[in-house]
């Protein structure tokens, strides 16, 4: 089968296509033919070799954890799926490629209202913002601060939020402000417009940081009140101790299955409380794959980068 992969580490330019053997089900997984392909700032990482200490892996690499498809193969032990469904899935990694198999627990049915546009960029920032709102565990009466609001992961935080009631001050480019107010954002605030640790000091009953790489987490400590709560999906402030700051960096656990988020999320959008942001679609090529990865390294893209 073909892949989009890279032998060594490198700019975007390093991709390459790959001949790879078709991989087989296991008896509790499936195989699926990949129709789109999500890709995340993670993916950047690993082909620009940051990650190579937290997770080395071996030459070639193929990334992708987001993808869209039709099950051509079933586990023996797989009872919920059937082949010909349209599922979204969240593997390891291997995403860029023509075929994926995974086990069954890293699959949803794709909800028919759904475009494969929308359900490829959904699996990572979907799982993502679910258990960061969960480790928040924001009240009402509580504000509730997100820094890169407008990105795949901010987004669904915001409407996650807004759905439990939750008081929400988004904060992302101002570019993006019109979105931001379109998801139900309370106070939109522009990163870009204003001294913001001046005007947003100690608003904040808990921030979460779902900015690219961690790179408001500075900033982000003087919006959280004493005594609050900062959970960040990477870098964590310095000094929160100091202000008494309960500083979380989020991690995945066992405990945070797949399933149960993405079938929330599936039903959410059923019930038309969700809206997806594609941002770009992109051809699933080669020539597709290095301008995926350049647009991601821009960092300022509202919504998701699919290829298709």
């Amino acid at each position: 089968m073909k892949a989009l992969g890279f032998t060594k580490f490198g700019e975007p330019e390093v991709f390459e296509e790959l001949e790879l053997p078709k991989p087989k089900a296991s008896e509790k997984g499936v195989l699926i033919k990949v129709q789109a392909v999500g890709i995340n700032p993670y993916d950047a990482l690993l082909r620009a070799g940051t990650m190579q200490k937290i997770r080395p892996l071996e030459f070639p690499i193929v990334p992708g954890s987001d993808i869209v498809g039709k099950i051509v193969e079933v586990g023996s032990k797989v009872k919920n799926y059937a082949i010909g469904d349209i599922v979204i899935a969240h593997p390891a990694i291997g995403g860029y490629a023509e075929y994926v198999a995974t086990p069954s627990y890293n699959v949803v049915k794709k909800p028919k209202e759904m475009g494969v546009e929308e359900a490829a960029g959904l699996a990572s920032a979907g799982i993502t913002a679910y258990y960061a709102l969960q480790i928040a565990n924001v009240k009402k009466g509580e504000n509730l601060v997100i820094q890169g609001a407008s990105g795949a992961v901010g987004a669904i935080i915001v409407q996650l939020a807004k759905e439990k009631g939750i008081r929400v001050i988004g904060i992302g480019n101002s570019k993006n402000a019109d979105y931001l107010s379109a998801l139900g954002v309370d106070r939109v605030m522009s990163y870009d417009r204003g001294n913001l640790a001046e005007i947003l000091k100690d608003k904040g009953d808990v921030v979460i940081d779902a900015s690219f790489g961690g790179k408001g987490a500075e900033e982000g400590l003087h919006y959280v009140k004493k005594g609050g709560r900062y959970i960040s999906l990477t870098a964590l402030p310095e000094n929160a101790e100091e202000k008494q700051v309960k500083a979380i960096r989020m991690k995945r656990t066992k405990e945070m299955k797949d399933k149960e988020a993405l079938g929330y999320l599936a039903d959410l959008y059923r019930a038309n409380k969700l809206q997806l942001k594609t941002a770009e679609v992109l051809t699933f090529d080669l020539r597709g794959v290095i301008g995926a990865h350049q647009l991601i390294e821009k960092k300022n893209v509202a919504g998701k980068i699919i290829l298709k």
